[in-house]
């Protein structure tokens, strides 16, 4: 079972058996719901990036899961006990599990992608190749021969991450098509409550150059 701090350098895909929804809530809990991300991008613009509970139930896919769990009370869910178990007993929900569970397990993979994946603008919201699916950005980091596309939408005053779209090998930049590259000089990593600088990561064409 991986721990939390593994979690802060995950890059590749894990087996299900490896991660928790206890492990998520907790990462999610202690970690990236303290520290809000800031990018700069060479074209003079930037972007404030907050994590929310509601936005975890959704990029864990739990709405197509199980849509008995409200987003609400999900993580209250998790301290009573629910698991992946949970999932297993009835066999329709035990379906839309095994479908959603490459996405699940790219959660783990989350941090490492907001530090080294690249940033893509979205002008008109729309996700390409999906039917409904909305993103201002998109943070794409290639992940075990798939890709990760985190998905950041403008809303509540903040921009949040509130998908996970996986692209297979075939065509692993499906999701950013013809959208506009974004290329960032300079991320600075911050804890929510002290206003403290937790890292500074300077880029040049994408690539970490000091921090």
């Amino acid at each position: 079972m991986l721990t939390k701090d593994d979690l802060l350098t995950q890059d590749s895909l894990p087996y299900i058996n490896d991660v928790s929804l206890k492990l998520y809530k907790d990462f999610s809990t202690d970690i990236l719901f303290k520290q809000k991300f800031h990018y700069y991008f060479t074209d003079g613009t930037d972007i404030v990036i907050k994590f929310k509970e509601w936005g975890i139930y959704h990029m864990l896919a739990i709405q197509h899961i199980d849509n008995t769990i409200s987003k609400n009370s999900f993580f209250n869910r998790i301290d009573a006990g629910l698991s992946f178990n949970d999932f297993t007993v009835k066999n329709g929900i035990k379906k839309r599990f095994n479908n959603y569970k490459e996405r699940i397990t790219m959660f783990s993979c989350i941090y490492r992608t907001l530090r080294y994946g690249r940033v893509f603008y979205l002008p008109n919201r729309s996700v390409p190749n999906t039917q409904k699916v909305k993103s201002d950005y998109i943070i794409y980091r290639e992940i075990s021969g798939k890709g990760l596309n985190l998905g950041i939408k403008y809303t509540e005053n903040n921009f949040v991450p509130i998908t996970i779209l996986v692209s297979k090998a075939i065509n692993l930049k499906k999701y950013v098509l013809n959208t506009d590259v974004k290329i960032v000089s300079k991320l600075i990593i911050t804890d929510i409550l002290t206003d403290m600088e937790i890292d500074n990561i300077v880029y040049s064409n994408n690539f970490i150059i000091h921090t």
